[in-house]
């Protein structure tokens, strides 16, 4: 497997695991702050609506000046700071400013990221590759979904969030191996 690809599927698990720590258990996290499942479909809303808008904004972006070992960085530490800003939301309203940031690191990340992995595919190999990609996404997402639970039930949220930083940050430290120069000659 290629290099650039086994750094990226390193970051996606991370960054998926984090994410799974506290998606099956959003909803009872919201509640805790004040907020009902009306609030939680909002939050969720706005994630979708503003990754939705950010990626139309950073469509105008000269590819050609950027970085995406950087971009992909730059992401993952937005992201990392949005997870630990959780420790401090004490309304859902906090949740929704949140979100907005969650979903411009994810806009950040992912175009650089599917450059990196197009360029990055052994022709012939796209199928065994990706299905492996996500496989290995796949599983840890099912194994974070299930620690998020219980590590949320034993030790809090707070726990829960600083885990979520340090995946993303691992992630946004695994992002800067990337091999640029490799996608270069590729295109």
């Amino acid at each position: 497997m290629n290099k650039n690809i086994k750094y990226l599927l390193i970051c996606s698990i991370l960054i998926h695991s984090g994410a799974n720590l506290l998606a099956p258990i959003y909803a009872i996290y919201i509640k805790e702050i004040g907020g009902n499942l009306i609030d939680a479909g909002i939050a969720v809303g706005i994630y979708a609506i503003f990754k939705g808008i950010f990626y139309f904004v950073l469509s105008k972006l000269d590819e050609s000046k950027l970085s995406k070992r950087l971009m992909m960085f730059s992401g993952y530490i937005i992201m990392a700071i949005a997870y630990l800003s959780y420790t401090l939301a004490s309304s859902p309203a906090h949740v929704f400013a949140i979100q907005i940031g969650l979903s411009l690191g994810e806009t950040i990340i992912n175009p650089s990221w599917s450059a990196v992995i197009a360029s990055s595919l052994v022709k012939g190999k796209e199928h065994s590759i990706y299905a492996n990609f996500f496989g290995y996404r796949s599983l840890f997402e099912g194994i974070s979904a299930i620690v998020g639970g219980i590590f949320a039930m034993k030790f809090g949220f707070n726990v829960v969030f600083t885990i979520m930083f340090f995946l993303a940050l691992s992630s946004g430290a695994i992002a800067l191996l990337i091999d640029e120069k490799s996608i270069l000659k590729r295109t």
